[in-house]
């Protein structure tokens, strides 16, 4: 399965170039899924949540904080892509995809 060029951002983490883009997924998450910039082989899907709370914006009158978009910066791509790896992603090879949740800064396999 290969990931559409269309609407996709191009990284080079060490010397193999990638594609990635993030996208909308079920409740209340984002995913990024990244691929070798050939089109080939297994992708990574990434969950993080889709929002980030401003708690400072309630003040002292209490209302409700504001929610921003999350933004998914290309430096913690390149650290996913760096932890896929170390955890035993092959980025040319193909198969199903797998799945992660980024958690922080922690790469997580999903379902663990």
């Amino acid at each position: 399965m290969a990931l559409s060029k269309k609407g996709t951002r191009k990284i080079t983490v060490g010397q193999t170039e990638y594609r990635w883009v993030v996208s909308p997924a079920a409740d209340g998450l984002i995913v990024v899924t990244i691929q070798h910039a050939e089109g080939t082989g297994q992708l990574i899907r990434v969950y993080a949540k889709a929002d980030v709370h401003d708690a400072r914006s309630a003040g002292a009158s209490g209302s409700a904080p504001t929610r921003e978009r999350r933004a998914i910066k290309p430096s913690e791509v390149e650290a996913i892509i760096t932890e896929a790896v170390a955890q035993g992603w092959v980025p040319e090879k193909s198969g199903a995809p797998l799945g992660f949740d980024w958690k922080g800064s922690t790469l997580l396999k999903r379902g663990r």
